[in-house]
Parts: structure tokens; C-alpha cells; sequence
């Protein structure tokens, strides 16, 4: 009755929030989904807003793609959400025959993919889990479509192999292609892939016509791994990301000082002093228009914990709790408008010394790194000038955790923005070999015929606090189910 949970409004629905300006106060309107109270609304007043939603709110589909599938023919814009039901010689086009899902309809999942030949379009997280829950289900062959080329899925070194019925051979379950489907086949049942191309003049993704079609058959189910929206419909316009109303091709840019140099890299000696570019895209590390992803520049008292672009989402999410605790209590100085700005400018400029970040946000130095070929150093993990480069990109990383942690009186510490302590040093190394773990599976090899990377020597995880390591799985991966425990140190003591 008075415990700390008796502020909790459980079974509760908020339909709106509105910031009334000359109270400084939110006013949010919500109502019950209890059974009987449905028509019980309430409006209450708070002095601030966190937006602990999530942002996996609702599914994100292109609509260009999903269209297409929906109405068959060719696309000739992949911007254009109505581009699609069209025919060379005029004829009624036919929709994709198959399933069609997004990667948060796990339910019917199993009886997409079980003996199917399945096609995911993305080629991040979700898509790299779903084709190899896939492969473990059974399905015939999953291909992997991905715009970029640059996703989790195009890091994996090595899929699974399995036998293909038609020629007896020995295959990968899985391939990643960088193309996107662009015609559905006049049967329904496939798909024509093609590159695509940012084209600068008209702002939108276009057809690559110098490169060759993928012709992909017999295609049973599409799966969307596209990611999510946030849900924040009940937030008022101005209260919500400022980013969400924003497309792809409107982001927010920003232009380096004039004197920028970048400092010495492994890279340096083959490119050389890259100039660059005349506007850059904001860091993926920034959210346009909240602060260190937190705070929103135009209302502070309107506050978000978000887990976007993260490679550490529960740490990073447990941290910005305490950071928002710590802005309303006042344990932490919120910065004026001027400050942010200047820390934000700050943050880019040394994002842009970092060739692993720079590559993302410079075009100019992306088109001097692209002009590498596969069996260029910077493609093998091993490589020390490899080991360098990614070493530095998770410092860094670790470092904005680092500083977020100090700045929040988090009782964790990594130690500091510039200094990483003992702490932070580990958790740097784990996320190295995080990465390391798809890449390091080696081609050819009798174990890479099921080795997948959660198979790999587990040595090299342990415990930032205690230095315990990793628990083995107790069979292959593709091979585990619900009831299998994994082999700790402690079981086999026992044993």
C-alpha cells in the first residue's frame, strides 16, 4: 500500500502529453484498460517528461519495396511509394505469391521458413539472427539482400553450409547480396535484384543499370528487417525526436572548421590528407536536436531513453536512466543551449579523427576507403593495422559511455572521456572481440560447415568485474534446444 510502487499507474493508457509553456509543466492525459474502466480518464501535471517508450514502436517498411510485392511489375523510383505495378509490354503484372513478414512477426515465423527458400531484405542485427534461426529451422536457402553492403550480415566471414539438392555440392545457407528486389518475376515466385546508388541531383536511391541483376527464384517468404519507429503518436509534434519527421535524404548536416586536419592513421600513408567534404551527415552517435541523446535542445525538461546506433543498448539505457535522475534531481549541471551546441561540435571533430567513424559521415573520405579492394589489410581482422583501427573506434565509444557514467554518478566506472581505467579497457577488448567473432570463422574449413559466431572459443569474454569467462555451449548452436545448459566452469567442476 506504501511502497515505492504506489506512484506507478499500472494498466494505464496515456493518450496525450502536452508542455503547457507558461506553467512549465506537462499535462498528460491517460486512462485506464482495466476491464469496466475503460471511460476512467485522468489529466495530471508534472513538472518533467521521460520518453521510456522505446523505439521499436512500430515496424519500418518501405514502402516502395512493399508495394511492389503487393502489385507485382518493376520499380522505377525507389523512393516512390506507388512505383511498381508495371509491365514492359503493358500486361497485368502479378504480386509476390509468398509469404510476406516483418522481422517482428515471430510467431509465424517457424512456418515461413521451415524447408522454404526465404529472402530477408536488411542486413542488420535482426537479419543476421533470423538467418540463422533459419538455417537451424531448415529452410532450403535464405538469401540476404542489403542496400549497403556494410551491416552485420556482410561482416559474417562464414555461413553454414548445407547440400544443394540440384547439383550435390556443398553451399552456404545463407547469402548476402547488396542489391534490393526491383522486379517481381511474372509467375510471382522471384524476384530481379539490383545495386543501388545515391544519386545526388534528384535525392533518392536509383537503380544501378552498370551492374548485373541477381535473379532470385522460387522465393517462398519475404521478411522485412528494416527495424522499427518509435511509437510516439501521443506525444505532442514539438515533443517528439525532432529527427522522426525527417526522411533519409533531408538529415541534418555539418560543416567541419576550416583549419580541420585529421590526425595520423594506419590509413594515412595510402590516401593521404583527405579534404573534407563541404557538409558532412550528423554522427549516427548524435540524434539531431536532443542531447547526448537524452535531452531535447528546445524543451529540457523533456527527457528520452533511447538505445539508438548502440553497441552496448542495456549498459548505454541503464546509464541515461541515471543521467536523466541526475538532470532532474540537479546532481548534474544541465548545459545551456549554447554549450550543447559547442559539445556537440566538439563531439563531431573528434568523431572525424576516427576513420571508422569519419567513413561514415565524410563522403569524400567513404569514396577514398571504398577504393579498396576485399584483399586490402583493412578486410583482415587479424591484421595488426586492422586491430588498431577497430581498437580505437570501441575506445572512443567506450569513452562517451565513460564520460555519461561520471557525469551521471553511475557507481560503475570506466574512467573518463580520454582515460579509460582498467575497467573500460575490458570492456573495449570485449567489444573487439565481439566483432572479431564474425569475421575470424575461417572459409573452407570442415568447422566452418556449421560454425556460426555464437560456436566460437569463448575465452576471450569474461567478466569486466571478476574476469569470469563466457559459458561453452554444450553442442553446436545449429544443433541446441530449449532444454540444453551450457557448460560453465562450475558444471564442469561438478562433472
Amino acid at each position: 500500500q506504501h511502497g515505492r510502487l504506489n506512484k506507478i499507474k499500472f494498466s494505464t493508457e496515456v493518450i496525450s502529453v502536452e508542455y503547457d509553456e507558461s506553467s512549465t509543466q506537462f499535462i498528460v492525459t491517460s486512462r485506464s484498460i482495466k476491464a469496466g474502466e475503460e471511460e476512467n480518464t485522468d489529466v495530471a501535471r508534472y513538472d518533467y517528461c521521460i520518453w521510456a517508450g522505446g523505439q521499436h514502436g512500430k515496424p519500418r517498411i518501405p514502402r516502395s519495396i512493399l508495394h511492389l510485392l503487393r502489385v507485382g511489375g518493376s520499380l522505377t523510383r525507389m523512393d516512390d511509394s506507388n512505383s511498381g505495378g508495371e509491365s514492359d509490354d503493358g500486361a497485368p503484372t502479378v504480386p509476390f505469391s509468398g509469404t510476406v513478414l516483418h522481422s517482428s512477426h515471430m510467431s509465424h515465423f517457424s512456418g515461413a521458413v521451415t524447408n522454404k527458400r526465404v529472402m530477408l531484405i536488411g542486413d542488420a542485427a535482426s537479419a543476421e539472427d533470423l538467418a540463422l534461426q533459419a538455417v537451424k529451422l531448415g529452410c532450403s536457402k535464405c538469401y540476404i539482400l542489403s542496400r549497403s553492403g556494410y551491416g552485420d550480415c556482410a561482416c559474417v566471414s562464414s555461413w553454414p553450409m548445407g547440400v544443394n539438392p540440384s547439383t550435390g555440392e556443398m553451399e552456404p545457407k545463407v547469402e548476402v547480396h547488396i542489391a534490393l528486389p526491383c522486379r517481381v518475376f511474372d509467375d510471382g515466385t522471384g524476384f530481379e535484384c539490383n545495386e543501388m546508388f545515391w544519386d545526388e541531383e534528384d535525392e533518392c536511391y536509383e537503380i544501378d543499370d552498370d551492374m548485373p541483376s541477381i535473379m532470385l527464384e522460387d522465393i517462398n517468404t519475404v521478411i522485412f528487417c528494416t527495424g522499427y519507429l518509435p511509437d510516439q503518436d501521443c506525444l505532442a509534434t514539438e515533443l517528439q525526436f525532432p529527427s522522426l519527421g525527417l526522411e533519409e535524404e533531408e538529415e541534418e548536416s555539418w560543416t567541419p572548421p576550416e583549419e580541420f586536419k585529421m590526425r595520423e592513421n594506419p590509413f594515412t600513408k595510402e590516401i593521404g590528407d583527405i579534404e573534407p567534404s563541404e557538409e558532412l551527415d550528423l554522427s549516427a552517435n548524435i540524434i539531431l536536436g536532443v542531447y547526448r541523446k537524452i535531452v531535447l535542445m528546445s524543451n529540457p525538461r523533456m527527457m528520452y531513453l533511447t538505445d539508438s546506433n548502440s553497441e552496448y543498448p542495456l549498459l548505454e539505457l541503464d546509464v541515461n536512466a541515471w543521467q536523466c535522475l541526475a538532470y532532474i534531481t540537479g546532481t548534474a549541471r544541465l548545459p545551456s543551449l549554447a554549450e550543447m551546441n559547442t559539445d556537440i561540435d566538439a563531439q563531431m571533430i573528434e568523431e572525424m579523427h576516427i576513420p571508422y567513424l569519419r567513413w561514415y559521415i565524410d563522403m569524400d573520405y567513404f569514396d577514398a576507403l571504398n577504393e579498396f579492394g576485399k584483399d586490402h589489410w583493412s578486410e583482415n581482422f587479424n591484421d595488426p593495422r586492422c586491430e588498431e583501427l577497430n581498437l580505437q573506434y570501441y575506445r572512443y565509444l567506450v569513452g562517451i559511455l565513460a564520460r555519461n557514467m561520471r557525469n551521471a554518478h553511475y557507481p560503475v566506472s570506466f574512467g573518463t572521456y580520454n582515460n579509460l581505467n582498467e575497467k573500460g579497457e575490458r570492456y573495449a577488448q570485449l567489444l573487439l572481440q565481439g566483432a572479431a567473432a564474425r569475421q575470424n570463422i575461417e572459409v573452407g574449413t570442415s568447422e566452418s560447415e556449421w560454425m556460426t559466431f555464437r560456436d566460437v572459443c569463448p575465452k576471450a569474454f569474461k567478466s569486466i568485474h571478476t574476469g569470469q569467462g563466457a559459458s561453452s555451449l554444450p553442442v553446436r548452436w545449429l544443433q541446441m534446444d530449449k532444454g540444453d545448459k551450457p557448460l560453465t566452469s562450475f558444471t564442469k567442476n561438478k562433472e
